[in-house]
């Protein structure tokens, strides 16, 4: 017979081992190859917008008067990366978007 001290260690023990695992971690957006990565951070140091060079993808949205950030598409919402300048596109999960060089930096 199974002592009422065991079950409660053995029991204990299970559930000490199901909450031992990591939380799921999230991982970092990578930006696509296709898309030449000029500068990192933007709008503001660390930030998730990356100032984009030219490439096949991007040539067709650079404008002289403006920059071509790059922007994982889950981060528009955040106020700080909608308001900085306006979407002209989209490329393989990361929104392109215009913005005017004298709001920049």
């Amino acid at each position: 017979m199974i002592s009422m001290r065991r079950v409660l260690a053995l029991f204990g023990m299970g559930m000490m081992t199901a909450c031992a695992t990591d939380p799921a971690r999230e991982t970092p957006f990578v930006f696509p190859e296709g898309l030449r990565i000029m500068e990192g951070g933007y709008p503001y140091a660390g930030g998730p917008c990356r100032l984009l060079g030219e490439t096949f993808a991007t040539s067709e949205l650079l404008d002289d008067s403006a920059d071509l950030l790059g922007c994982p598409s889950n981060v528009m919402d955040d106020p700080r990366i909608a308001s900085v300048g306006r979407i002209v596109g989209r490329y393989e999960g990361v929104v392109l978007v215009s913005v005017p060089k004298a709001a920049a930096r």
